[in-house]
């Protein structure tokens, strides 16, 4: 099964790609798509949907996880983050991939087993379990990647099922 994980933001989002069966799982990509604040609002999200739906069908993503949204105390912050969210939730949607959600918390407990890590910490337990050389870079990246694991994890444990019709890959 390959996995899309998406730490969506307006002006960065991470896309992270992981194959996985029952047993293992691998890298196979990460990467992000930036937005220029002197673009217009619908360019932007447009941008994101556009290159989720492409990831997920370039790397034929058989699901696609998205971290749920973090709502702090800038409600400015939190709306072009909705925002964002919608847009790769469009895009996955236009691939036909079936879309999961994670709360941040839950990301950071899965793979840095405590939900309050640190985006260093994730990197790098991101790092150990796809025994990547390198953490990946940069961080909106790593996140995606986290997105991912968790995703995997909560497969594995029987917490989700698999896409129906899809490959067993």
């Amino acid at each position: 099964m390959r996995i899309l994980g998406i730490d969506p933001g307006l002006g960065v989002t991470g896309l992270g790609v992981i194959e996985a069966d029952s047993d293992t799982v691998r890298h196979v990509f990460h990467g992000t798509v930036r937005s220029s604040g002197a673009l217009p609002l619908a360019a932007r999200l447009e941008l994101i949907r556009a290159a989720v739906r492409d990831a997920a069908r370039e790397w034929q993503a058989d699901a696609a996880a998205v971290e749920t949204a973090f709502v702090g105390q800038n409600a400015r912050s939190a709306l072009a983050l909705g925002q964002a969210r919608a847009a790769a939730l469009l895009g996955a949607a236009d691939a036909g991939v079936p879309v999961f959600e994670y709360a941040p918390a839950m990301v950071k407990r899965t793979v840095a087993g405590y939900g309050r890590g640190e985006k260093g910490q994730v990197a790098r337990m991101v790092r150990l379990q796809l025994g990547m050389a390198r953490e990946p870079r940069p961080a909106d990246a790593a996140d995606a990647l986290a997105v991912a694991l968790t995703h995997w994890a909560h497969w594995r444990m029987g917490a989700v099922l698999p896409p129906e019709g899809r490959s067993g890959r």
